[in-house]
């Protein structure tokens, strides 16, 4: 039960945090970003459908997911030779709170985040019903789960990436994903500066195992809208793939008779 659970908040932890801030990661005003793309330095002012930059990564991105509404995503996360997979669809409002995520796993469970609030069926454990998640900060696991929820504030998210932004590549005809040509954008991040506005104590072994930098790939068509995120940091590896932009499901709370107040056991 323990090491379920650890998994199912971890891959829950990623998704919110990736799936509802990956796009403020931001801009060129870090003197030791740089830009590499296969354009020409002598061609004319970028269009719109064009490979973004270090200083309109943020926006162009944010945008076009805003605009979109909402998105189908699959999720493989390897843990320790251990793989989780998983899948569901999410509503972005620009307000985090309002955000909407629902996530299926193997075994029948599934975890709703609507408004704030954090639903949890796990199958037999909680008789196929939901458990709602309490905010009372008691538990190590909800308090890890209401951290996620802030953490998945774009704005917050922003200043994070933007501080700790070390590099920014763009590669032009990377893949094809979903039948959409990508370009892929590859962002090496500090470390410590990617971690200091975390409210999470991170202890100093964990922080030498992380090294001095992190590195996202992320996919995305000429649209502007993310197909692929990649991420590989102390041996988890995160691939999450994206799609149905503007058409995935809505997310909305369990019923009352779909919800239980008994807790799991080991909680």
């Amino acid at each position: 039960m323990s090491t379920l659970w650890k998994r199912a908040l971890a891959t829950t932890t990623i998704a919110l945090v990736a799936g509802f801030g990956m796009t403020a990661c931001s801009t060129g005003d870090n003197g030791s970003t740089t830009t590499k793309t296969t354009q020409s330095q002598t061609e004319k002012a970028p269009k719109a459908s064009s490979v973004m930059t270090a200083d309109d990564f943020t926006q162009r991105m944010n945008d076009a997911q805003y605009k979109a509404g909402s998105a189908h995503f699959t999720q493989s996360t390897e843990v320790s030779g251990q793989k989780l997979e998983t899948s569901g669809d999410m509503v972005l409002n620009k307000d985090a709170a309002k955000m909407r995520m629902s996530m299926s796993m193997p075994g029948g469970m599934e975890i709703r985040v609507v408004d704030g609030e954090v639903y949890m069926n796990l199958g037999q454990l909680t008789e196929n019903k939901f458990f709602k998640a309490p905010k009372d900060g008691g538990n190590p696991i909800f308090a890890q789960l209401d951290q996620s929820l802030s953490q998945a504030d774009l704005g917050k998210q922003l200043e994070v990436f933007k501080a700790a932004l070390k590099d920014f590549k763009a590669d032009e005809g990377a893949e094809t994903i979903d039948g959409v040509k990508t370009t892929k954008y590859t962002l090496t991040l500090d470390t410590k500066k990617m971690l200091a506005s975390s409210a999470t104590e991170v202890p100093a072994e964990a922080l030498k195992q992380l090294g001095d930098s992190v590195t996202y790939e992320l996919y995305a068509g000429p649209d502007d809208l993310p197909r692929r995120m990649v991420m590989n940091m102390s041996g988890t590896a995160m691939t999450m793939d994206f799609s149905q932009w503007g058409s995935a499901a809505d997310v909305t709370a369990p019923s009352a008779d779909q919800i239980t107040d008994k807790a799991p056991a080991g909680l």
